[in-house]
């Protein structure tokens, strides 16, 4: 469920593993962006989303991109005509 939503799920098991987890999630906090999009039709029906980081003209950034990791959604129900 998790990755269908654009979340993710941690199952420490030991206490010393919590810090980990606790910093993992800051770090993502940190460095989050939201998007969104409007609908493009009132169908009533699911569409897929597709997220995709482009490489910048600039090759000494590109370097970093490797490392990106998108986490979203994969789909969405668009609402229902009135």
């Amino acid at each position: 469920m998790a990755e269908s939503t654009g979340g993710r799920a941690y199952f420490p098991t030991k206490e010393n593993e919590f810090n980990s987890v606790y910093a993992d999630i800051a770090q993502l906090v940190r460095h989050e962006y939201s998007l969104a999009f409007a609908p493009p039709g009132l169908d009533g029906s699911a569409h897929s989303i597709e997220v995709r980081v482009s490489l910048s003209q600039d090759p000494a950034l590109n370097a970093a991109v490797a490392s990106y990791r998108v986490d979203h959604r994969q789909a969405y129900l668009a609402p229902a005509p009135r």
